[in-house]
Formats: structure tokens, sequence, C-alpha cells
């Protein structure tokens, strides 16, 4: 994931907000015992959301305890406990972070596909230990990210334009990222329709953020293809002008991300059902307040204030 799936921490109650970061620390540790000190560069924020995910399927919560942060050492911070659903979400990780830098190694140009190229043998060896230490699950794990992430990117060499076929190739990833492991069917299912619904998102709201990157440096991107120089419009800020998503290709691609987004309340809600409250706090502020902003903040806000388009979830009925 590329940071989009976070919550909105200002709207978190400060208990809240201790257990989030507790809960990112304790997922940087597991990183660094699972597949070594390196690995914690992989971790992003976006990780805490499937550790939540994983402890509600679970029906357990973590352990806080006062600890001192390798890269913050001089004062001590709330850090979860080593644990299963931990372990999971920083295995998740770094095999995440592999397919994508196979991805890049094989995609990009110039540069950045030297820095890749560089990287790959460390990261790779990462994923590698993360798999020996974690066993068939995450061997499986690996084997599907590599699946799903070669057919997107023969998706992206041909030329798909189509972003609802390629959001689908890497919500068809997530869904089996987020399930992997879980022997419960029905809990399985729904983690199985959340890391669905979550890789859409993710893919709509990256492939907006990089529309102008993209075209800049010639590079892939489904919105460019599908909309051409309308995909992007030039305004005048000030004696200043600049080159921004044009507004029919944001509204677009809102209009799709929160088709996705209201898919997850109820999965979201039949795990928070009897959770542990803090973990439910952190999810349900994620999915109805952090994604719609983050969103937002990738299509840059270039959205009409028409309300009867209301990009909240209210009305799905759980908020």
């Amino acid at each position: 994931m590329f940071g989009y799936v976070r919550p909105c921490t200002g709207e978190l109650k400060v208990k809240e907000y201790d257990l989030y970061r507790a809960v990112y620390c304790g997922i940087c540790r597991s990183l660094g015992g699972a597949a070594g000190c390196l690995a914690r560069l992989t971790l992003s924020y976006d990780s805490v959301f499937l550790a939540s995910l994983r402890f509600l399927a679970a029906g357990t919560a973590p352990e806080v305890r006062e600890g001192r942060c390798p890269f913050h050492p001089l004062k001590k911070r709330p850090v979860a406990e080593d644990c299963d659903e931990l372990r999971f979400a920083a295995a998740a990780t770094v095999i995440l972070a592999d397919g994508k830098i196979r991805d890049d190694v094989k995609d990009e140009g110039g540069m950045k596909k030297l820095a890749a190229a560089a990287a790959r043998p460390f990261v790779s060896g990462m994923a590698k230990k993360a798999v020996k230490r974690g066993g068939d699950v995450f061997r499986g794990m690996s084997e599907d990210v590599k699946k799903y992430v070669g057919e997107l990117s023969d998706l992206e060499k041909d030329g798909c334009a189509s972003l609802d076929e390629t959001a689908e190739r890497f919500g068809s990833l997530m869904s089996r990222v987020f399930s992997a492991g879980c022997e419960d069917g029905e809990k399985s299912r729904i983690l199985a329709e959340a890391g669905r619904s979550a890789g859409r998102f993710v893919y709509a709201a990256d492939a907006a953020d990089d529309v102008l990157r993209d075209k800049k440096k010639k590079r892939y991107n489904p919105l460019l293809l599908s909309w051409g120089d309308r995909a992007t419009e030039i305004i005048y800020d000030g004696k200043k002008k600049r080159e921004i998503l044009a507004r029919p290709v944001a509204e677009a691609v809102m209009t799709a991300a929160m088709l996705d987004l209201r898919r997850l309340p109820p999965a979201v809600e039949l795990l928070c059902e009897g959770g542990d409250p803090g973990i439910s706090a952190i999810v349900r502020n994620t999915v109805y307040l952090g994604m719609p902003d983050a969103m937002k903040r990738a299509v840059g806000n270039n959205t009409s204030p028409d309300p009867d388009k209301d990009t909240s979830l209210k009305e799905s009925g759980t908020v």
C-alpha cells in the first residue's frame, strides 16, 4: 500500500492515537525480528490498518508496554508486544515491498530503475527471510503477490486504459493478502472483501496522485491513456500557471473510489462488533474519515462542492 489507508489522526482520542502509534511501533519491531533491521525501512502507516483488521478477526487486542525505539531512543513510547497479528502485518509489508520493487525493475526507466535494481537483492532477501520464518501461509502470500503483480504488469505493458480493470487486479492481490491464513471461513471472506475494496481504492488514488509525474516522464497511467490530453488542465494561480488533474477526471476517480469505499463499512462493522474498542475506533476512523480525505488529497481537492455528490460515507447508515 502507498500511504492512502490511514486514519484522520486529529479525530482520534488521545488513547486511540497512542494505541495507533503503539501498533505502528510494534509492526516496526516485528519487521526487524522477521526480516532484519533494514526491513523496517519498508514500513508504512497502511500496515496498521491490516494489523488492526487481523486483531478484530482474531478477537484479540494488542498488549502495550513502554519501550524505546532505536530511531527515537531518548524517550520511551508505547509499543505493542510482538504477536501473531503484528508478525502477519510485518511479513505482508515486506512481501508487498518485494513485489513492488520487482515491478519497478521491469517497468521503470532511468535512475529509478537503477535504484530499484540495486535495492532488489536486499528487499528480496528480506522477503525470503520473512517467508522462511513464517512458513506456508507467508509462502503462499508471496506466490500470490508475484502472480498478481505479474498480471498487473502485463496489463500495464499492454497499455490497458481501464482504471477499473487494473484496479480490480490490485484489489484481487490485496484480497488474498488480507485473508491469508485465516481459518475462520466467514471472517476470511470478510477480510478478503475488505482487502479487495482497499486495494481498488489505493490503486485509483495512486493513479490520480501520479498523473502529472507520469505524464512528464511518459510512464504508464490508465487515466492518461483513457483521457489523453484532457486528463490535465492548466489553471492560473495569481501570476503563475500550473497543471492539475482535470476536474472531470477528478470527479470520475472520486466517484469510482467512493463506490469501492462504500463496500468497506459492512465488512468493517462485522469485524468491529464485539472487538477491542480502541482497535475498532482506529479502523472506523480510517474507513469513514481517513481514506476519503486521502482521496481528496490525491485528486488535489479538484472536485466540485455539489451537495448532491456527497463524498462522505454517512449515508451508509453506520455513522
